[in-house]
């Protein structure tokens, strides 16, 4: 059964102004990437316009239906793309926090927006050097704040209904507003992100070992 490819794309991102353009086009050009992993993607292509290597990973059977459409796929992503050579997108329909068959550290860019973890399931497939991109819907950026592995390097914020990102007063970000100890075993129970005094859309993070 075929899906409507340009129809479910746009029903929750375009309509919903949810693309997100800003965050990957500020990546690219701050950061040295030429190929991401998005685990949880569903079927959130925009980093495709951007970036030319993308592989995509999802369990839900509306996204393993979106993919399969291979060719209207590609078409989307030609009329938007912003690099000269043919976009590279492959689909693995899997729960992310199963093991992957991918090299590890082949990727410059990991993508965790609303999808869990990804930044423990899927680190291993990250670059020592590489960008994990976060938010804290799940509890995602505060879990990569408190890993040794990572390193916060700057943050996504909206003005204006544009997405900039910002390497100022990180200090300010990741105080939690209750008393709490913040551990990972506390994280992974609570399943969300807990209060901080300053918040951000997104959070950027370096794999540093």
């Amino acid at each position: 059964m075929k899906v409507d490819v340009q129809g479910l794309y746009r029903q929750f991102y375009v309509d919903n102004n949810f693309e997100r353009e800003d965050i990957f086009k500020s990546l690219i050009s701050r950061f040295n990437i030429n190929n991401a992993l998005y685990p949880g993607s569903f079927v959130h292509i925009t980093p495709s316009f951007f970036i030319s290597e993308v592989l995509y990973v999802d369990s839900d059977p509306r996204a393993k239906k979106f993919f399969e459409q291979e060719s209207s796929v590609a078409d989307m992503i030609s009329t938007k793309k912003t690099y000269d050579t043919d976009a590279v997108f492959h689909f693995i329909s899997s729960d992310y926090s199963l093991s992957l068959d991918l090299k590890e550290k082949s990727y410059d860019l990991l993508i965790s927006q609303y999808a869990g973890f990804v930044s423990q399931a899927c680190k291993k497939y990250l670059k020592t050097g590489g960008i994990l991109l976060a938010n804290n819907s799940h509890g995602d950026a505060g879990m990569a704040f408190i890993d040794d592995d990572y390193e916060f390097i700057a943050a996504v914020y909206v003005k204006g209904g544009s997405y900039h990102i910002t390497d100022r007063n990180l200090g300010f970000y990741f105080i939690p507003k209750k008393h709490i100890k913040v551990t990972k075993e506390y994280l992974e129970k609570l399943g969300k992100g807990i209060g901080h005094t300053k918040t951000a859309n997104s959070y950027i993070f370096r794999r540093v070992s």
